[in-house]
Order: C-alpha cells, then structure tokens, then sequence
C-alpha cells in the first residue's frame, strides 16, 4: 500500500483524551441546562456536539475499532464497493437509480457482544440484518441493518450509506450521522460526481474532522482514463481540502460488478513523475488493505481530528461559549436597565430620630451591665424615674404631648416608598417602549399582570407590620456586638467609666439634684440631650455612663481621647447607615417580590451563566483539547 504520510499521533494520550472528552460531554450538557434561562439553541443538532455525542463518545471505551463507512453519491457504485469489501453479496446492486435509502453494517463475529452498537451508531434504529433488499425500503425512521460477519477482521466494521447527493434532505442527515460514526471514509467517485457540489459538501466536513480517505475512483475506461482521473482528483482534493491516504481504481465492468469480481488498482498519490508508465496492474482487495492499516494510528488521528473539530474557535464548543458570552452580555444590558440603582435612584432616605437610636443604645448598654455597676445604676435610674414623674407632667401640661418619633419616621417612609413605586412603573413602562429585545416581551407580560394599585395595598399591608423600636433593636444588637469585638479597647474604657460613674453617683446626684439638675436632667434626657451635650457622641458617652450626673465624669475622664470620640462617633454614624441599608434592603425586596417578580430572579441566574464554574471548565478543557490535538 502506498499512501500519504499521516499526521504524527504517536504523542496523542488515547487515555487522556477520553477522560478530557467525557469530561466535556458532562460539562457542556450541563452548561446547556443553565442556559435555559438565555434561551440559547440547543445543542443537538450541532455540528461539533454531534461529533462529540455519535462519534467521540461511544468510540473511545474499549479496544481501538474501525469503523469504514462506503460513501458516495447516487448510482456510482457504492454498493459494489461495499460488496467487495464484504466478499460477498451482502448488499443490493442494480443499475437503476434505486440507491441504499438506510445504513447496513456488517460487524465482526462476537463484536456486539463486546460493545454496544446502539452507542456507536447513535440517532439509528438498529435492525438485524437478514436480505440484501432491505435497506432499500423507504420510511422516514433512521434505521440501520447490521449482522455479523465472521471473515472480517475482530476490529473492523463496514458500512454501505444512502446517497451523500440525494434531493431527500433524510439522506443528507443520514449521510452525516454515518460520518460522525465513521472513522475511515472509503469514497467512491466517478467522472460524473467528483465535482458535485453535494459531494464536496460533505467531504469539507470530512476533511475539516481529519478523516482517514480511501478513495476509489470507479466506473473508469482503462487505460484510457489513467491520464484524467489525477486530473479530477486534484480538483475534488482542491475543492475539498481532502488529500487521500490511499488510491484505487476500478474498470467500468458492471457484469464483473454484478459478480463481485470487479478489479481493484492502487494508484500513488501524489503522481510520482513517469506516471502512467509502469502502473501496477495487479488487483487488490479492499478489506485485506483495510485490516493492514494500522487501527491505532487512525483511531488517534480520527480523535485528533474531531478534537480540533470540537475544540475549534469558530465551529466548536468555544464558539458556543462565545454564543454563551454574548447572550449574557445582552442580559447583563437588561439587568441594568432594571436595577433599583437604575429604576429609582434613592438619595434621601430619612433616618430615624437621634433620640430612638440613643434610647436603644442605653438599653443595650443597660442589659449587658453587671455586678454592682448594674445594681447602683438601676437603683438610681428607677429613683428617677419616679422623682422624674411631676417633671414630665409639668412639661406636658406646658407643651402638650410629644410626637411620636416611630410615628413620624413611618410616615416619612411609607411616603417616599410610594413615590418610588410610581418612578419604577414610570420607567418600566418607558423601558418596555424602548423596545430592549431582551426586556420588551417580559415587561410586556409584567405590566400587564400586576396592577399599580394592588402593589400599592400590598405595600400598605406589609409596611403597617413594621416597628421601628424593634428594627433599631435588631440593628444596635448587632452594631454594639460588632463594636465590642471590633474595638475591645474602646469598649473597655467605656465599661470603666460607666463604673467609675456608679461609684460617683452618690454624690454627683445629690450635688445637681441640690442645683436642680439632677433628676429632672436624667428624666427629660430624650428631649434636650442633643443642645445640652456638646457633641451628640459625648452625651452618648454620658448616657451610657449613667445619665446626667455621670456626664460630668464622662467628659473630663475622655477630654484627651480624641481618637476614642472620633471612634464612637464612627459607630454612631454605621449605626444609622446600617439601620438605613436594612430598610432600603427590605423595600428592594419588597419591589422584587411584587412588581418585578420572577424577572429578577431571572436575569440574576442567566449573569451567573457566564461566570460560573461549569463555564470555566468548559473553557479549561477546550485550552487542552487544543493542545493535545496540536491546534
């Protein structure tokens, strides 16, 4: 046998290949199953899946098998060829345009045993084989006929395929399906159908999978035509990519066909100089030539071949992962243009009054006391609060009842909630106008399912649950259990004032209860602490410290501690903001869950595509892919 030198493969790792190619196969199935949600293609159907999916996978468990598949276009002799690969009739021939309308295998003895052909020929109903006619039968179902032959080699099967020219769009898909399966394409040609177009379609994609290609150039006058098939071949092998690794060919002899005794004459390719002169005359047979080829070898090369096909920037799973990218990039405009950042830019949320925060804070403070500290301090919080009582009749008598700060801070939020819920419909519905294509369809099916009323009731519903008193608790819990771990320093010296300020109590409250201060101070605390301390972080300080009295330790005892004020100062202000982010969360979510819907959800799972594992993986195996294959 004479034939072109094929790609080295020596340095291909069969094994790690396989594990490569079955982790793809999972990955990409997975990825598919994410990409639900960017209403991507689906991948059967795809070139390079089905490659992956009827060729990679089921070929490469088990011992290295070939799989020659006939192929080739109407009335050109296909089944002859398959015949003589056989050694027997195994397949129908006639001289009308009847052609195979399904695939027939013909496997070695024991092989269906071994592996399992439902795999190896996937998208095929496959059916025992037992008349030479029935693959002739037409029905829309992909069947293929199959029975064992005995005199072939253990590792090789052979296929006879319908018609890769036909006008029936069934034979064109059963046509690629066989040559996904194949791993050696024996193409016959003829003067008439080496320069078709359906041909050299198919055999594009052969070439672009690295398929090992006997070729036969059937139906020739000999001598008379061993000066013009180089001629035909150079032209299909330009038009093609296809450089064949081995060249026959075969008299136009239809009673030897008939009979099975067609000769078959290997040729050199390229034309060594001299040709004709002295062209072998001897015949050969098909399937001993086959069963010399070096099964491993192909199997590699076929692998390497489908590896670049698959690992391909432009026709193979990294052109899907750029499908992938861009889809999301789509989403990522849409999810934009719904953020709340977008929807309702919110720069003036109102924050409750200093007087509740201070109030929480001094709760805090007052159940994590202990000791004598908590005693004295309790004691004399509940003495003035008793002496504080004609004090608080007399300033309401005076001004009346004081508002209520829970009152008003829900008031100031329900207000601004609602002018938000208008802002977002306003923009939805000037986003739905706009026609994003991602955007329109859903807002479209939003804006019509959910009323701006019942929105608006669902929000006064859920907004009379909220307490403020209890939603600062939660926030100073767990602002004031931050700080004492944060800065144990700071919250230390504070624990010592607060009980250098019980010991001082005694004296410090009988001395401004005498210049009365001292009671009616500490009980009207909540109303003139912010004008009577100098700065609300040292009345805070004081507070905390034991009321009015203690302020005067406090402020002496810290006087030099600036960094400490500065300090407590900062926790006050992360006090607010967290207190503020909590609300502003809650009606993010509130808006979610009512007037975006499931919209959010959506457009949050298809940015994850992207960036997710599963994509990174796939992109992983696709880099080593390329350089196993040696792309």
């Amino acid at each position: 046998m004479s034939s072109t030198p094929a790609p080295d493969t020596a340095s291909v790792p069969f094994s790690e290949c396989a594990a490569l190619v079955n982790r793809l196969y999972a990955v990409v199935r997975e990825l598919e199953t994410q990409c639900r949600v960017l209403q991507t293609a689906p991948l059967a159907g795809r070139e390079w899946y089905e490659l992956l999916d009827r060729k990679l996978i089921p070929q490469l468990a088990g011992e290295p098998f070939i799989v020659a598949a006939v192929v080739g276009g109407t009335n050109i002799g296909k089944s002859v060829v398959f015949n003589h690969l056989a050694g027997s009739r195994a397949s129908a021939t006639s001289p009308l345009a009847s052609g195979t309308k399904h695939p027939t295998c013909l496997v070695p003895a024991g092989f269906s045993e071994r592996h399992d052909l439902a795999e190896i020929f996937k998208g095929f109903e496959l059916i025992p084989w037992s008349e030479a006619a029935a693959a002739l039968g037409e029905t829309e179902t992909h069947q293929l006929f199959w029975k064992p032959a005995p005199e072939l080699p253990s590792s090789l099967l052979i296929l006879d395929t319908p018609d890769i020219d036909s006008d029936a769009p069934v034979n064109w898909l059963r046509a690629d399906r066989v040559r996904h399966c194949a791993d050696v394409l024996v193409a016959v040609l003829t003067q008439q159908k080496y320069n078709d177009a359906a041909v050299k379609q198919f055999f594009r994609k052969a070439a672009a999978e690295d398929k090992a290609i006997v070729l036969v150039f059937n139906q020739c006058l000999l001598p008379e035509d061993e000066q013009y098939w180089p001629r035909w071949l150079e032209t299909f092998s330009r038009e093609t990519g296809i450089t064949p690794d081995v060249v026959y060919v075969a008299p136009n002899d239809r009673r030897a066909a008939e009979e099975n005794r067609l000769p078959f004459y290997e040729r050199s390719w390229p034309i060594p100089e001299g040709f004709p002169a002295g062209v072998s005359q001897t015949p050969r047979r098909l399937r001993d030539d086959l069963a010399e080829m070096k099964f491993t070898e192909i199997k590699l090369r076929t692998l390497r071949g489908s590896l670049r096909h698959i690992s391909s920037e432009e026709l193979g799973v990294p052109a899907y992962l750029n499908e992938v990218k861009a889809r999301t990039a789509g989403f990522q405009d849409a999810s934009s243009l719904l953020s709340m950042q977008h929807l309702a830019k919110v720069d003036n949320w109102p924050s409750p009054s200093n007087g509740l925060l201070v109030a929480e804070i001094k709760r805090w403070w007052r159940l994590h006391r202990e000791g004598m500290t908590k005693k004295i301090h309790d004691t004399y919080a509940t003495l003035g609060e008793f002496v504080a009582v004609p004090f608080r009749w007399a300033t309401q008598r005076l001004k009346g009842d004081p508002p209520d700060p829970n009152a008003i801070y829900s008031q100031q939020e329900r207000d601004l909630m609602l002018r938000i819920i208008d802002t977002v419909y306003e923009e939805l519905t000037r986003q739905c106008q706009l026609g994003n294509e991602i955007l329109r369809p859903r807002l479209e099916e939003l804006l019509a399912g959910r009323s701006r009323s019942s929105v608006l009731n669902k929000l006064t519903e859920e907004h009379a649950k909220f307490s403020v008193e209890n939603e600062l608790r939660e926030v100073v819990e767990t602002q004031m259990e931050a700080f004492r771990t944060e800065s144990p320093s700071t919250f230390t010296m504070l624990r010592k004032l607060d009980t250098a300020a019980a010991m001082a109590r005694p004296v410090t409250s009988v001395v401004l209860f005498a210049a009365a201060a001292g009671p009616a101070g500490h009980a009207l605390t909540p109303f003139v602490t912010a004008a009577a301390a100098k700065t609300l972080v040292v009345h805070i300080l004081g507070d905390v410290a034991g009321g009015a009295g203690a302020m005067v330790v406090g402020e002496s005892a810290i006087g030099g501690a600036a960094s400490g004020l500065r300090l407590l100062e900062a926790r006050f202000r992360q006090l607010q903001t967290a207190f503020t982010a909590r609300r502003v969360a809650w009606f993010s979510d509130f808006m979610r869950r009512n007037i975006l819907g499931q919209l959010h959800d959506e457009l949050e799972t298809a940015l994850k595509v992207g960036q997710s594992a599963t994509f990174r993986e796939a992109e992983r195996i696709c880099r080593q892919l390329r350089e196993t294959a040696g792309t």
